[in-house]
């Protein structure tokens, strides 16, 4: 018997980054620019928190057919924005969890996004603060398995920038 659920479940996920700047403006400038850099500004982008299902897994963009231009596409994204001068950095860990050290039996994953003035390795250090504090205060009673980092980073070199990663759903069941 198959269990039918109400809500969309996240299938498929690919992982990309980009960043962009601008003269003009954040949003239709370097975000756009951005999301163009990481392959997914012909999407309307929709927001996730940070959770993965148990069945969902990372595949290559090879794999999977995009849904056509101006699709939604489900996102779990990390952007910072900054001007001119300016460092910015966007960062993503995510990590399954298993009902114990085995890691036979899948629970679901965890996902943190990050994103700020941080050089590479500050970035890198808190991705790993933040996944393992909401381990510990909200999941503990499941192992976590071992975390996938996604960074970006960038210099503006004009009136604005951003840098973004994310984890794209592309399918659901």
């Amino acid at each position: 018997m198959i269990k039918v659920h109400q809500n969309r479940i996240p299938n498929e996920f690919f992982v990309t980054k980009g960043s962009g700047c601008s003269e003009y403006a954040i949003h239709p400038g370097s975000y756009h620019m951005a999301l163009h850099d990481a392959g997914i500004s012909e999407y309307n982008i929709m927001n996730y928190s940070s959770v993965l299902p148990a069945t969902s897994r990372l595949v290559s963009l090879d794999e999977v057919d995009m849904p056509p231009f101006g699709s939604e596409l489900c996102t779990i994204m990390a952007v910072a924005n900054g001007f001119y001068g300016e460092h910015v950095s966007a960062g993503i860990i995510f990590a399954w969890l298993y009902t114990d050290d085995t890691c036979e039996e899948k629970v679901g994953g965890l996902v943190c996004e990050l994103a700020g003035y941080f050089d590479m390795e500050a970035l890198e250090e808190r991705l790993y603060t933040v996944l393992h504090d909401l381990h510990d205060r909200t999941f503990s009673q499941f192992y976590l398995g071992e975390p996938n980092v996604i960074r970006e980073s960038l210099t503006i070199d004009k009136r604005y920038g951003t840098a973004l990663v994310s984890l794209c759903f592309v399918n659901f069941i």
